[in-house]
């Protein structure tokens, strides 16, 4: 069949399928992709065949001796690179957080670490170039620092055992600390912090993982700092410590990994709950460990290392979980519960993935 010029149509398609190939990697949606109003004509797999994600692990937990590591993963759980060493800096500072922030208008990757003395902040290019130093308060992080998170505000969080830092866009301390014991709000180990925007107001969620009665879940205003409640939730037994939490805006809800400590009956459990604007409730029990991957049993699950990753994309669901045992297990999300696909970790213990302090995962 010809083109009214006389041209074999077969020739029309050859054109096409060079311009799909020059224009392919600006779609965004995977690597040698067709373009974006193209790709009706093919499979969703075809427009998925490359990394959309990677996987960093901030890997050497400050009970823990060896190389302090922030590496990073593909999404089968291969290892890529090494991002930082900080034994670069000093044999004594570890990483235990991560989190992405745009700074000067690009997306950098936060590193908390701690040295057993005092805590800092740096960031560096995902692709772990442009090492950074960012800040450091000898006082707000003398001891016990924990989590960092990017606050919605241009701010940043740390989670540390008085409470929960808070440092403005320019760097500077805003309280003493700004998310403490205050009102029903419990701040005597905190393990964890995250941040909660619910209809254009902040609030600021935090994790006291000590014995009952003390395990609660506090809710902060994230505006004022003042607490609006510190509750232990009904569902997970009190014999449970919450280690690790992540609120997830685009499921409107709250995930936390909790340990089981010395009288505990139960394994480490995943549950997940929704946070207004009063309270956080409504438990449904996600994920319970029955094969004793995730935690053992132990005095001081606070000082195990933990961690949690949830990403989304359009394929797939999945929360990612650090365990005590070094290793990394990978858990699908229907909204409902988790689900663990294969019986084998994601990522094994290795010089490159031990004592792991914490999980985050960035889209590419």
């Amino acid at each position: 069949m010809k083109t009214p010029g006389g041209t074999f149509s077969k020739r029309v398609v050859i054109l096409s399928s060079t311009v799909m190939v020059a224009l392919g990697a600006t779609t965004g949606c995977g690597k040698k992709c067709r373009p974006q109003w193209y790709e009706s004509v093919f499979t969703a797999n075809e427009c998925a065949q490359g990394d959309d994600y990677s996987i960093y692990l901030a890997s050497g937990f400050p009970t823990a001796s060896g190389g302090g590591l922030v590496t990073k993963w593909s999404p089968t759980g291969t290892f890529q690179k090494i991002i930082f060493d900080y034994n670069s800096i000093a044999t004594s500072l570890m990483p235990q957080a991560l989190g992405l922030k745009s700074i000067g208008g690009s997306s950098k990757l936060l590193m908390l670490a701690f040295d057993g003395t005092a805590g800092r902040v740096d960031y560096i290019d995902p692709d772990g170039s442009n090492f950074t130093p960012y800040f450091a308060n000898g006082t707000a992080m003398a001891a016990g620092t924990r989590r960092i998170v990017a606050s919605s505000d241009g701010g940043t969080l740390i989670a540390r055992t008085a409470g929960v830092e808070y440092f403005n866009p320019s760097n500077q301390r805003v309280g003493a600390p700004r998310f403490a014991t205050t009102g029903t709000c419990t701040a005597a180990a905190i393990l964890s912090v995250t941040e909660a925007v619910i209809g254009g107001s902040k609030y600021v969620i935090s994790l006291n993982g000590a014995a009952n009665p003390n395990n609660k879940l506090n809710l902060y205003n994230g505006a004022s700092g003042v607490c609006i409640a510190g509750v232990v939730p009904a569902g997970p037994a009190t014999t449970m410590w919450p280690v690790y939490a992540r609120y997830v805006e685009g499921e409107s809800k709250l995930f936390v990994l909790y340990y089981p400590f010395t009288a505990a009956t139960t394994n480490a459990q995943i549950w997940s709950f929704d946070v207004s604007s009063t309270s956080i409730s409504n438990g449904t029990l996600l994920y319970d460990d029955t094969s004793g991957d995730i935690a053992i049993i132990s005095a001081t699950p606070g000082a195990l290392s933990s961690s949690l990753a949830y990403f989304r994309n359009g394929r797939e669901r999945f929360i990612l979980v650090g365990t005590s045992n070094n290793s990394v297990i990978k858990l699908t999300y229907d909204g409902s519960s988790l689900t663990r696909p294969q019986t084998q970790p994601l990522i094994y213990l290795s010089a490159f993935a031990r004592s792991i302090g914490d999980i985050f995962i960035v889209a590419n």
